[in-house]
């Protein structure tokens, strides 16, 4: 997210939490870094959940004033650490967060960026996985997103009907009018 974008969400009276990428190389180092300070924030979650056990850790540290002034609003870094072991395998990484949220804790940092990949993993993975959208040809005028509100409207019908299968209900209405209208009515 670009710090003009950051800049418009604080002016309309809202917070931000945003993911630093490691192409942010010197703010990433820079978060980096603090997280290695003394943490004002710690929540631990471990999760068991089909033959996969994910540990989160969640540290909550001050920034710098070279990183506020740079970042319109900015209060707190966030790392998550997670461990995650799936089939005898294991893997850690971390990831790294700026915050305006002013009395964030390190449990509401956790719920909000899981909810967030909730949301990615519910949303944009269906589009772009089951409904092939990363690998459309429609690029011009409004067609993009003529299409792109097509799906949603789709996926809302189908998981308003309980189907949440998007591919399985794809193909129950892709050459059945009837019912595809008995699903819009």
């Amino acid at each position: 997210m670009s710090k003009k974008t950051v800049e418009v969400i604080i002016a309309s009276g809202n917070n931000y939490v945003i993911g630093v990428k490691k192409n942010q190389k010197t703010l990433y180092q820079s978060i980096e870094k603090c997280a290695q300070e003394k943490p004002i924030g710690y929540y631990s979650q471990l999760e068991r959940n089909k033959g996969r056990i994910e540990n989160r850790d969640v540290t909550v540290f001050n920034l710098p004033e070279e990183i506020k002034k740079q970042w319109t609003g900015a209060q707190h870094g966030i790392k998550i650490r997670r461990e995650v072991k799936v089939n005898g395998r294991y893997r850690e990484e971390n990831a790294y967060y700026l915050s305006s949220i002013k009395n964030g804790s390190a449990l509401l940092y956790n719920y909000g960026i899981r909810n967030h990949w909730h949301i990615e993993n519910s949303l944009h993975w269906t589009k772009d996985v089951t409904m092939k959208e990363d690998a459309s040809k429609i690029r011009l005028g409004n067609a993009p997103s003529i299409i792109s509100t097509l799906k949603n409207g789709a996926m809302n019908i189908f998981r308003k009907q309980g189907m949440n299968q998007i591919a399985k209900a794809t193909r129950l209405v892709a050459n059945d009018i009837e019912t595809l209208n008995k699903l819009i009515n």
